[in-house]
């Protein structure tokens, strides 16, 4: 699955998709987080081998979001992997296309459940691999519930292991029953 030493990004890693990036730090790759909030940040390495996460704490609509990652792929080497939980797609695809041409890498793109029914169009490039999860809710009894982030966290991670074009996690369907 990897070498050592890949570099995966985790967009939204310090949030709900926490799980997701102690699991690749475990798993020996080198984990760049964008995250807003250095405290969710400082508990993720304390569960995280030393040197195996770095913060980029910026905002992803903010123009220095580009300097940062520049600066993270000059430091740990182009994404083998990212890992995307941002509604801002323009934000995305720069970021892909920043990333090495000479190296192919998958774009493991989270989406909410109204994503499903509506999306917008996303452009990657050709050495891109791009997977979807979408994140539906649980019905429990004549109730419904939006998935824990634990939950989340690891449907992205059995989307990260066994690959695929899309996965659902939880259910899409009906879409009425959805939790309010």
């Amino acid at each position: 699955m990897k070498n050592k030493c890949d570099h995966v990004l985790v967009i939204g890693g310090t949030g709900m998709l926490a799980g997701v990036s102690i699991f690749l730090a475990k798993e020996g790759y080198s984990v760049s987080i964008i995250g807003r909030t250095p405290a969710k940040f400082d508990r993720l390495k304390s569960e995280s081998p030393p040197g195996s996460i770095f913060l980029i704490q910026v905002d992803y609509h903010s123009e220095e979001l580009f300097t940062e990652i520049e600066k993270a792929i000059a430091e740990q080497g182009p994404f083998k992997l990212i890992v995307s939980w941002t509604p801002n797609y323009q934000a995305l695809e720069r970021i892909c296309e920043m990333n090495d041409r000479a190296n192919s890498f998958r774009l493991v793109h989270v989406k909410g459940s109204r994503r499903y029914f509506e999306d917008e169009e996303i452009v990657i490039p050709a050495n891109c691999t791009y997977e979807k999860v979408f994140l539906g809710f649980v019905l429990e009894g004549e109730t419904s519930r939006w998935l824990t982030n634990d939950e989340i966290s690891n449907g992205v991670i059995q989307q990260i292991k066994s690959k695929g074009d899309e996965r659902i996690v939880g259910q899409l369907i009906p879409y009425s029953a959805r939790p309010r």
